[in-house]
């Protein structure tokens, strides 16, 4: 069991089931799964993370919530910065009808119901307004003063809040009939098809219909990334899922993302996840998932 769980624990002691946990140096943990809930944020730096099976490239702004018995790990991190928000389901108790009146979030007291990690991206004002929740149910924890419960119970409902609209808008985003939207989705789905070659910017804007300069911009204010990063984060991440399979050594991975040179993949694969491809690859069969 990975550290953060066995520590994460003993919080749970006050009478009160929540902790907020701030990470400068988020060391890596294994497969685990656990009986309560973390909401994470991305404060900076960037993250590999994996969960049921699916790997993603975290990055700051990046905010999603693991739900209990769901298995995922913390592989690498490259001078990230993460808070991790545990709690159980008594930490809500009383406000189950006000999370499921929030329409975006009924499953998190229903269940998933699928393996997708509904990660969200918080622009600069909403990512003040995550830290100092954050911060703040720290802060009542530490100090205990008259009402702290409460106050926790209420900071942890902003967050859902702010959660259930980040995950309303994307939802309404991807329903717009505006092309610009239109042309972003397409912009992603080309960069996803292609993740195992280089592309040119210029390349996914002509699949998009843009120019490279608009859809940079666009990119950035729908998704908080360049397209370029998108793609080598992706590319990456789909590293991460190949190297996985034993039967795979480094080189065949690289070759199935297009690399004709190892080095090359080895090198541009630490450079995003901090941590060499044979390295992720001994991290993962450290530790086997099992239950808290």
């Amino acid at each position: 069991m990975s550290a953060l769980l066995t520590r994460s624990e003993q919080y749970f002691d006050s009478g009160f089931p929540l902790v907020v946990i701030r990470n400068s140096h988020h060391s890596k943990t294994g497969l685990h799964r656990h009986e309560f809930y973390e909401l994470v944020y991305i404060d900076h730096g960037v993250s590999l993370h994996s969960h049921e099976g699916q790997t993603q490239i975290l990055t700051a702004g990046d905010l999603f919530l693991v739900l209990p018995g769901e298995v995922h790990s913390y592989i690498s991190t490259n001078n990230t910065g993460l808070y991790n928000c545990l709690f159980k389901a008594e930490a809500f108790a009383g406000l189950e009808g006000d999370i499921a009146a929030l329409d975006e979030l009924g499953w998190l007291i229903k269940g998933r119901g699928s393996e997708r990690l509904d990660r969200v991206h918080a622009g600069s004002a909403l990512r003040q307004q995550i830290v100092l929740d954050l911060e703040q149910i720290g802060w009542e924890k530490s100090n205990q003063p008259i009402g702290w419960q409460l106050k926790c119970k209420l900071l942890l409902l902003d967050l859902f809040v702010v959660y259930a609209r980040l995950l309303g808008n994307r939802r309404q985003e991807t329903q717009e009939t505006g092309a610009n939207f239109r042309q972003i989705l397409k912009a992603v789905a080309y960069i996803e098809q292609h993740f195992d070659q280089e592309i040119a910017v210029e390349e996914i804007a002509r699949a998009a219909g843009l120019s490279a300069g608009y859809l940079s911009r666009q990119f950035r204010h729908y998704l908080g990334t360049s397209p370029s990063e998108y793609a080598r984060n992706f590319r990456m991440a789909k590293a991460a899922e190949l190297l996985c399979q034993n039967d795979l050594s480094v080189a065949d991975v690289a070759r199935s993302l297009g690399f004709h040179d190892t080095t090359l993949f080895s090198r541009q694969f630490r450079q995003v996840t901090g941590i060499s491809p044979t390295g992720y690859r001994k991290s993962r069969t450290e530790q086997p998932a099992k239950p808290e």
